[in-house]
């Protein structure tokens, strides 16, 4: 008796792990804990019916221990992201909100030293000099020393040219509203690896910086190609999209970015944008709270959500949420504030005409 209760118990762990694999798309993951689930439905029953030996039990044995082998090694592998030979080169997905770079900067000294290395007639001098140049742009950036970083990321460009160098490089510029120089270094860059991914992200980028949208649109199809698991070119695809008026394509996007991290409050705020743009706006509203959720102090989703709320006439908790939005919002919001502020004034003198977001642009991540 303690033989099938103990083995239907093992079945039902293996039931959960598969119905997990399935909802994340592990389809390996999933097949391994179905084949785990049959072997114990199987021992169940033949006890049952009187038919379980020792023979049956030894040969399932083995099979259940590479079954749980396998599910640890999947686990240990991070299924999300695929380890292509792009992915190799690719930095990993960020696994929270606070984990991702918005620049696509590249701090992985690993992969820049392989970088390196291909560059066989380099001095080891040069080499190590353009690597301490790398990391101090690096550090950089980090602090928001945007001048600094780019001085650091040209002279290791000059002592050994990598496209993990001219990608961050591009990072800087397009930071610096310098759109059209992160075009040119990116296009050094792929002389070097077409295939560098966050290249292909960063140009993307600067093209849509420049308005010129379907060939933006065009490296994010490549970058989606390129690394389908991973949730970058997917959030900055829909981000195209939706400025392009696509927003039931840009939502299919943001959806398939949230299930690779449904942690990412951009990805929800720039959900909700597109939502209210087919003004399904109780929908917006609640991919909004679910960024805010995640990151209470994520202003654009705040400010979204309370211009839909308005727009809706619910004016009393419009008027609560524009307080707030005033009180906490940070000073590189300040445009923004005027208008919070005007709009607030205006509801609590009661002049409450319905906000008109045709007139206001809602917050993009970008």
């Amino acid at each position: 008796m303690f033989f099938t209760v103990a083995t239907s118990l093992v079945a039902a762990l293996f039931l959960a792990l598969l119905v997990v694999g399935v909802r994340q798309q592990w389809w390996i993951f999933a097949a391994m804990n179905f084949i785990g689930m049959g072997l114990n439905a199987a021992m169940v029953l033949l006890d049952l019916w009187g038919h379980l030996n020792m023979t049956a039990l030894l040969a399932a044995m083995p099979a259940l221990a590479f079954v749980l082998a396998a599910d640890v090694a999947i686990i240990f592998r991070e299924p999300r992201e695929k380890k292509s030979a792009a992915a190799l080169k690719a930095e990993p997905a960020a696994a929270g909100a606070e984990a991702y770079s918005p620049h696509h900067l590249i701090t992985n000294e690993k992969r820049f030293r392989r970088e390196l290395d291909r560059l066989d007639s380099l001095p080891a001098k040069n080499r190590e000099a353009a690597l301490d140049f790398w990391r101090q742009g690096n550090e950089a950036f980090r602090h928001h020393h945007d001048h600094e970083a780019q001085i650091n990321y040209e002279k290791s460009i000059q002592l050994a040219p990598a496209p993990s160098g001219l990608s961050n490089l591009a990072a800087v510029l397009l930071a610096v509203n310098r759109p059209q120089a992160a075009l040119q270094c990116c296009k050094d860059s792929f002389a070097l690896d077409p295939q560098h991914l966050e290249t292909l992200l960063i140009r993307g980028s600067a093209l849509l910086r420049l308005n010129r949208r379907p060939e933006a649109l065009a490296c994010f199809d490549h970058a989606v190609a390129l690394q389908p698991n991973m949730l970058e070119p997917w959030l900055r695809r829909g981000n195209v999209l939706a400025q392009m008026g696509q927003c039931e394509s840009s939502i299919e996007c943001y959806d398939t970015a949230l299930r690779l991290n449904p942690r990412r409050p951009d990805c929800w705020n720039n959900r909700g944008v597109a939502l209210s743009k087919m003004n399904r706006l109780p929908e917006a509203i609640t991919s909004f709270e679910r960024a805010l959720k995640i990151q209470p102090d994520y202003f654009p989703a705040s400010l979204n959500r309370v211009l839909v709320i308005d727009q809706l006439g619910r004016s009393d908790q419009a008027k609560l949420y524009y307080r707030n939005f005033i009180k906490h919002a940070p000073p590189a919001m300040n445009g923004r504030l005027v208008f919070v502020r005007s709009r607030l004034h205006q509801l609590e003198s009661g002049a409450v005409s319905r906000l008109d977001l045709n007139q206001f642009e809602l917050e993009l991540a970008l």
